[in-house]
């Protein structure tokens, strides 16, 4: 676990913003790596926390037979039928502080795609 400073921007809804400086936790990525593996193994969804940072884990999804909404081209929705597939994903993190994420693009059993955003932290002095 690596201890760093982060940037936060605060009151953005309030039409104004103004920015602080806060210490933040990071695990390193070959400890969310190995969490993420044995989520993965189990095949089971998950949400919790771990290291201090909302943890969400989906598996697979393959269906032959969906009923999904899709765009009808004049502005609303039609019910079609059609195979579903959406790859197992891992997330860890808060978008725009710190979050890292995996997903099984290509398949369960091959190597997931990796997400890494850190811009809400600052680089070492």
């Amino acid at each position: 676990m690596n201890t760093t400073l982060a940037v936060l921007q605060t009151q953005p809804k309030r039409g104004h913003s103004r920015s602080v400086t806060v210490p933040v936790s990071i695990p390193a990525l070959e400890d969310v790596y190995a969490l993420a593996m044995r989520l993965h193994k189990t095949g089971q969804p998950y949400s919790g926390r771990s290291w201090g940072w909302e943890v969400t884990y989906e598996p697979e999804l393959s269906e032959p037979e969906a009923e999904v909404e899709v765009p009808d081209g004049k502005g609303g929705l039609v019910t079609q039928s059609m195979p579903l597939w959406m790859p197992a994903s891992f997330t860890i993190g808060e978008s725009g502080v710190w979050f890292f994420s995996l997903s099984w693009e290509n398949g369960a059993d091959e190597t997931p795609v990796e997400f890494l955003d850190k811009r809400g932290i600052l680089e070492s002095i």
